[in-house]
């Protein structure tokens, strides 16, 4: 709750200067909020393009000083025409990733630019105090504030291809791709969707949005990975322990050549801890193709670590148009089915 702590103590600070009559926790909130849009505000930007259906409109933000934008796929639809709009300026732009799978898309500008500093998403807290700052349609730059209200692996029966933020952040028309800030004024997500009638918003992590920016980088395309292991539940465990067990290896998959065994119990791949199979769902998204991982298990009583160069996912070399969320789990690592 290291998030939250830090928020009160702001308020603290100012509740020891505040006169009687006066609520100090909201005018702490209120000065921190101004201060993180005023000092964010500079590098979001208006997307603007063209497609069959229409004019487009939407948010992005400046990631880094040489002109690279993350915002979402549904603001730029199929356009061939892109345009950046930050006060009377406007720059076209080139678009560079548009991944089906989460919705994200990176575009760019040939400037020189400010740039949103980036956060760390893996290990946020409940109750985090949140700004998202963005262009509502027809509007000028517009901040909305809420909290983490949870973590959501799917949405009515939808499954998510990685863990998404729930927040109680209203959003309008034109946020999508909005950044969503912490009150440090880093980015800790992407507004992607919409709930509750506009009245709160799922958040695309920006640990997720930094892992396929690092493969365009890196291999000037996205490369998400796979290993080809099945995974089952368990019962639960009177200890409470791991229960995600293999349950089917594919012949010929760098897990069937690893030394994984039917019945292993996973309890980590790379950096993701496993509890239960739903968990393989941020392991396998995290993976990439060609990179080698340690994926740890227990077989008799011990553990056992394997590193496991993962291949291309087959599935997604199949995908076009994917919407945000999807209509079945991929509890494989990397489903290729």
């Amino acid at each position: 709750m290291a998030a939250v702590g830090r928020f009160l103590t702001i308020f603290s600070a100012f509740a020891v200067t505040a006169g009687a009559g006066q609520d100090p926790l909201g005018e702490a909130l209120a000065e921190k909020v101004s201060e993180v849009f005023e000092q964010g505000r500079q590098a979001v930007v208006r997307i603007e393009a063209s497609d069959r259906h229409g004019r487009l409109t939407g948010t992005g933000f400046y990631a880094d000083p040489s002109g690279t934008i993350y915002t979402v796929t549904g603001v730029l639809g199929d356009a061939n025409d892109i345009s950046v709009v930050q006060g009377v300026r406007k720059f076209p732009a080139k678009l560079l990733v548009a991944d089906s799978r989460t919705g994200l898309a990176v575009i760019k500008v040939d400037a020189n630019t400010p740039f949103l500093p980036i956060g760390d998403s893996s290990a946020l807290p409940l109750a985090t105090p949140l700004v998202a700052i963005g262009y509502p349609r027809g509007l000028s730059e517009t901040f909305s504030f809420g909290m983490a209200t949870g973590f959501d692996r799917q949405f009515l029966n939808r499954y998510f291809r990685t863990t998404h933020i729930r927040a109680s952040i209203p959003v309008q028309p034109g946020l999508g791709g909005a950044p969503v800030l912490g009150l440090d004024g880093k980015v800790l997500g992407i507004v992607v969707a919409a709930t509750d009638g506009n009245a709160g918003c799922y958040i695309l992590p920006i640990n997720a949005a930094e892992k396929i920016h690092a493969e365009f980088a890196r291999f000037g395309e996205v490369r998400p990975g796979w290993v080809g292991v099945s995974v089952e539940d368990m019962p639960i465990r009177p200890d409470g322990g791991p229960r995600a067990k293999v349950a089917g290896l594919k012949e010929g998959t760098p897990a069937a050549e690893s030394g994984i065994a039917d019945g292993d119990i996973l309890l980590r791949v790379g950096d993701v801890a496993i509890q239960c199979r739903e968990d393989v769902i941020d392991a396998s998204f995290f993976l990439t193709a060609g990179d080698s991982v340690p994926v740890v298990v227990l077989r008799n009583g011990e553990e056992i670590t394997f590193s496991i160069r993962s291949i291309l996912d087959p599935a997604f070399a199949r995908e076009s148009g994917t919407p945000v969320v999807e209509s079945m789990p991929r509890f494989d690592l990397g489903d290729g089915n």
